[in-house]
């Protein structure tokens, strides 16, 4: 999250990028294996940057060493790191914090960009946040919503729940009795978590489109032919209620 930049506020999360055939060697790794994320982090160069980093789960720690930062973050606590980059370029780096079993699976990458292509993809960031805003008001058709919830479940769900939904460190989404069950369950789960499992809060992560694009997906995928359409109106109902 972009606290200090004037305007609408942005923020994301970062996925690991590395496809799943990489990981279990059916595909040639790329140069940059388990180093590549979905959605970088960009400042602009010859800049002071002031990073805050903290933690929801356990104990991670933020390190990129050719920026000279790392910072271990901590749940309830927030860490603070300074750095100047003075060229442009593609930064990685790694969680150093043995975290759980996805430690080795969460890279950081940063680009350093001038300061005019930071203003520029900051616009941009801030365009695609209104037209979000805007989408979250509109009733979606279901291909719209099964063609974002695949998105959104093979970023976040795929590694835990299985390309087939089959399940694996997460319980399996095809036949699954939270899926089949009632809405505002299924909804929770996602959203809170499960407290003592690797199911992690998405409802931080997500926003309405996307909540109710990857629910709408595991309730019509991996034969859960429910038939259930969930809208971004019903989820936001569904937090205010």
């Amino acid at each position: 999250e972009y606290l200090e930049e004037s305007g609408e506020p942005v923020a994301f999360f970062s996925n690991l990028a590395t496809s799943q055939e990489e990981i279990y060697n059916t595909d040639k790794k790329g140069d940059n294996y388990l180093l590549e994320v979905d959605e970088p982090l960009v400042i602009p160069t010859n800049t002071k940057v002031r990073f805050l980093i903290t933690a929801n789960d356990v104990i991670h720690s933020w390190w990129v060493p050719e920026i000279a930062v790392k910072r271990d973050a901590i749940p309830g606590f927030i860490n603070e790191a300074w750095t100047r980059v003075p060229e442009e370029g593609i930064y990685r780096g790694q969680c150093t914090e043995l975290c759980g079993a996805y430690h080795g699976f969460m890279p950081v990458e940063v680009h350093a960009v001038s300061r005019d292509e930071f203003d520029a993809w900051m616009a941009a960031k801030r365009g695609a946040a209104a037209a979000q805003t805007q989408l979250a008001m509109q009733t979606l058709s279901v291909d719209d919503l099964m063609d974002q919830g695949k998105a959104v479940y093979d970023s976040a769900c795929l590694a835990c729940h299985g390309a087939q939904g089959q399940g694996g460190i997460g319980n399996a989404i095809a036949g699954s009795a939270v899926v089949l069950g009632a809405l505002s369950n299924h909804m929770a789960v996602v959203a809170k978590g499960v407290s003592g499992t690797a199911m992690q809060a998405f409802g931080g992560q997500l926003n309405d489109v996307e909540m109710a694009a990857v629910l709408t997906y595991q309730r019509n995928a991996f034969g859960n032919n429910t038939g259930d359409v969930v809208q971004p109106g019903d989820v936001t109902g569904m937090k205010n209620g």
